[in-house]
């Protein structure tokens, strides 16, 4: 039975997206004589067009002063024209570093709203009158029509992740920003077999159905090989660590600062398999167009 999609909260809306990756109906079977049991050089997905680290990009200034680097981008994700343009919903998905002691100047985006991840470091952020701090494992959400700023207050610097939604032109942003850390929330125990999660924020008003939590695998464990179709945008990000990835019939190593976004098409089985004995630490992102037709 599918579970009932609960969406008072971005926990369970996580958690809907997660329990709802895989479509029993449509998945390819694993059985020894399926179709799905041979290569098919020249027909198979290029899974190396879906993965790509952010060092690959070129440097640009951004949101007040972030120096940043895109990790995935906009095109076109059951076709890629190229590595990492695979992004259909969000517009961008960027690594941004803000050095020791400086802070960026004031913004604010009309048509824009920004989730920040803290990577690393420590610092502030203020917005709509309000500051708070942050420090690795923060996730900030900045509202469109917001004015905000970035102080980093340490003598290292700001890593962040900052990924960036366009809402439509009758979308009414709420007011104020959301701050929270996953270090705070509870964790969930047992999504695809072997997924520890835990949320980051809750309460922010996104135009999309996003959602975001930090996701922990143990040593020598392997996630459940599953599928996505078109609608689903599901992108996983190596915060800590190295992984073994299935990525539909290869292995692919996941490295830190590696982003890949799992193929909407039904056709690529994806598990992420941690052959280490540490903990590796991912960061979820899903945003599930695919859902609202269930």
């Amino acid at each position: 039975m599918k579970m009932p999609l609960v969406l008072s909260t971005v926990v369970f809306v996580m958690l809907s997206m997660t329990a709802l990756c895989e479509d029993t109906q449509r998945a390819p079977s694993f059985d020894e004589f399926s179709d799905w049991n041979h290569r098919h050089p020249g027909e198979d997905v290029n899974v190396d067009l879906y993965k790509r680290h952010w060092r690959d990009s070129h440097i640009h200034a951004d949101h007040g002063g972030f120096i940043e680097q895109e990790a995935l981008f906009p095109g076109d994700p059951l076709n890629p024209p190229k590595p990492g343009a695979v992004l259909k919903y969000i517009k961008a998905y960027n690594h941004g570093i803000l050095n020791a002691g400086c802070s960026t100047q004031t913004v604010m985006h009309d048509r824009e709203q920004v989730f920040f991840y803290v990577l690393d470091g420590v610092g502030r952020v203020e917005a709509g009158g309000k500051k708070a701090e942050i420090c690795e494992g923060s996730g900030v959400f900045i509202p469109a029509k917001l004015e905000y700023r970035f102080v980093s207050t340490s003598n290292s610097q700001l890593d962040v992740l900052i990924i960036v939604e366009e809402i439509p032109g009758d979308f009414v942003p709420q007011q104020e920003m959301i701050v929270g850390n996953y270090h705070d929330n509870p964790p969930t125990i047992g999504w695809h077999w072997s997924h520890i999660d835990r949320a980051i924020i809750t309460g922010a008003k996104f135009a999309n159905p996003i959602g975001f939590c930090v996701t922990t695998i143990n040593g020598l464990d392997v996630a459940q090989p599953h599928v996505v179709h078109e609608g689903a945008e599901c992108i996983w990000y190596m915060l800590e660590g190295d992984s073994l990835l299935m990525f539909g019939n290869v292995l692919r190593y996941h490295r830190e600062g590696e982003a890949f976004l799992i193929p909407p098409n039904g056709k690529v089985p994806t598990s992420t398999i941690n052959h280490t004995e540490k903990p590796i630490k991912l960061l979820y992102f899903g945003n599930r167009h695919d859902l609202k037709r269930k």
